[in-house]
């Protein structure tokens, strides 16, 4: 993780800003082979008081830094695209910061916009703004939930076509909100119910929560584009062994839940081991004691390990005695309906091929696909043998 001594204290931000720049970069870039004009948008972009008179650390200079680099680099394939990016504001003091920022950094082919105000209050500027033609990212990411993430003030921006979000689903304060009587119209408007977890494990509270709020999003009625597709990724505290927020993805296109699930599976990676670091330098602080060896990754965090048998039985569900051919969109379905990552299936897949259970009928023969042992982008015949 880049820059990760401004993200001391706060890993989980650090971790959030990876997933975010991971995966601009790739929908910037595969946007950006047929559209003139990109449009970003940060909803409730800060700077907070972390942030240095740079605003190193935060989603502002990452965004724009990412929108720069994509932006050469397209040109370099004879690609001319303009990037137009607003960020929204409340506090008048960030806003100040913020917008003395935009105003010092010009960057060739990126123009940038600050707005203050209440982003519930904004939604309608905000879409004038961005205009009806061009492809627009939203990046939703409160520090709270208020007039923030629920339904009904979500809803102009997720009927708008051509565009895609990343919503923080603030878990930690929902979890403690949502069987309170006071929150219970709060609740409505984010579930379009009232949760009732009574009863429930702690796993199976968290993934009721978060099934039911994206299937609520995903419920607002569709606009020209279809229907919006949903995945998530989990963001954990950085010394618990607990969910402090979950990042909800929001497309219209299947392509975008392969991107996003394949950048999220790299940033598993690298939160094990800001995770692994940041539990040993606490526990360096608290002794006073340096340890002989380097922190070293938890392969299998607690709850959030995927039993592979699960997965293959899976499987098993989805093929048939008949050849079935599975692509692209058969792979984002999968993604969206499981929450695994494609290697998950893979190796899934590929035990059960070693097992003689199932096979690839277009996999060249002798397969050498030893990681990817189905290549979905090539409309491959798979069958249960």
């Amino acid at each position: 993780m880049q820059e990760s001594e401004h993200y001391k204290g706060r890993e989980h931000s650090g971790i959030k800003h990876f997933l975010l720049e991971s995966y601009l970069e790739r929908l910037f870039m595969i946007v950006g082979q047929h559209e003139r004009r990109i449009c970003y948008i940060d909803c409730f972009s800060g700077p907070w008081k972390e942030a240095d008179k740079n605003l190193s650390g935060t989603s502002i200079t990452l965004s724009l830094d990412v929108m720069r680099k994509c932006r050469n680099s397209l040109q370099e394939r004879g690609k001319s695209v303009e990037f137009r990016a607003l960020f929204i504001e409340k506090g008048k003091q960030s806003y100040k910061k913020l917008d003395a920022y935009l105003k010092e950094t010009q960057l060739d082919g990126i123009t940038t916009e600050a707005m203050n105000g209440e982003f519930h209050n904004l939604r309608s500027e905000i879409l004038s703004w961005c205009g009806s033609r061009d492809f627009a990212f939203f990046f939703i990411d409160p520090k709270g939930w208020k007039n923030a993430i629920e339904m009904p003030i979500l809803m102009p921006l997720l009927q708008r076509h051509r565009s895609e979000y990343l919503i923080n689903f603030m878990y930690d304060f929902l979890l403690r909100t949502h069987t309170q009587k006071p929150f219970q119209e709060d609740m409505q408007a984010i579930f379009g119910e009232i949760p009732d977890t009574s009863g429930m494990s702690p796993k199976e509270r968290e993934d009721h929560l978060i099934q039911l709020y994206r299937d609520g999003l995903k419920s607002i009625p569709a606009n020209s584009a279809g229907r919006l597709r949903s995945a998530y990724v989990s963001i954990l505290d950085p010394v618990k062994d607990r969910t402090k927020y979950h990042l909800v993805y929001l497309t219209h296109h299947p392509l975008g839940i392969v991107k996003f699930m394949d950048a999220s599976e790299k940033m598993d990676i690298v939160q094990k081991q800001v995770r692994a670091e940041t539990k040993q330098n606490r526990r360096i602080e608290a002794t006073g004691q340096h340890e002989l060896f380097p922190a070293e990754i938890d392969p299998a965090i607690g709850e959030d390990t995927i039993d592979i048998k699960v997965v293959k039985d899976y499987w098993m569900d989805k093929l048939s005695d008949t050849p079935r051919i599975f692509q692209t969109e058969d792979l984002a379905d999968m993604l969206e309906e499981t929450n695994w990552f494609e290697t998950n299936l893979q190796q899934a897949f590929k035990e059960l091929a070693d097992e003689g259970k199932v096979a690839n009928l277009d996999a060249p023969i002798p397969n050498r696909r030893s990681k990817k042992p189905v290549h979905f982008k090539e409309n491959e015949r798979l069958q249960r043998i």
